[in-house]
């Protein structure tokens, strides 16, 4: 009986050791991609076949060969993963599952991309800053001011293009004096204000354009949805 047991529990195929089912990586803002390998071995006596890949999101791009793919008794390999983190900020969490002929594996993939927004600016930057958009009110899109005023507005629409456009500035507790709390402002004024304020700016203020045909990151498509959501609750937009 002893033997008969012991003969069953050697039939059982060991699954595939993988070093690290979940990777971490850190990625600047403004990234494109992030790359990320994950190693594993067959540390059992027989072939295991990788023969499918469950992934969930097309952000996710496993680089793999052809499958079904054999991994030979005693052999390491690499599954190298590439995320697409355009637009993207925070922690970028995805993962996909490895079905293979011994089980499955969760892997999953972290990326902790930077938001300059959230970045403490020293009292020497501000000055700086300030100074260069007093000369040119443009200079928040160029340069190093760039990554905050310009990049962020990438893609983004509505709410979240109002959170990186103007509450970037306007909504900051920390904004200079010259720069006015939008809040009241938000439920009094009607569309043709904002759009006068944001397509052109204010000249000799440290408003911007943000029109691109003015020297500004916005669209057309982009600006009348930050339209749409500053005028909505306004009561002179209430027929």
């Amino acid at each position: 009986m002893i033997c008969a047991l012991w003969t069953c529990c050697q039939d059982v195929v060991a699954e595939l050791q993988w070093d690290l089912t979940t990777l971490k990586t850190e990625a600047a803002h403004g990234s494109e991609q992030a790359a990320m390998t994950f190693t594993f071995s067959n540390p059992t006596p027989a072939s295991i076949d990788i023969e499918s890949l469950e992934i969930h999101c097309g952000c996710v791009k496993v680089r793999h060969p052809e499958l079904p793919w054999t991994i030979l008794p005693g052999t390491m390999h690499s599954l190298p993963v590439e995320l697409n983190i355009r637009g993207k900020k925070g922690l970028f969490h995805q993962d996909f599952v490895v079905m293979t002929s011994a089980g499955k594996v969760t892997l999953i993939v972290e990326v902790d991309i930077e938001d300059p927004v959230r970045r403490p600016m020293s009292k020497e930057e501000r000055l700086r800053n300030k100074q260069s958009a007093m000369e040119d009110a443009r200079a928040i899109f160029k340069g190093e001011c760039a990554s905050c005023h310009a990049l962020p507005t990438k893609g983004q629409y509505g709410p979240t293009l109002y959170d990186a456009a103007c509450g970037i500035c306007h909504d900051s507790l920390k904004r200079d004096p010259a720069v006015p709390d939008l809040k009241d402002k938000i439920k009094k004024e009607s569309r043709e204000y904002w759009r006068q304020w944001i397509v052109n700016g204010k000249k000799g203020s440290l408003m911007p354009g943000f029109g691109k045909a003015q020297g500004g990151p916005l669209s057309g498509s982009q600006i009348s949805t930050l339209l749409h959501y500053l005028s909505a609750s306004s009561p002179a937009n209430v027929p």
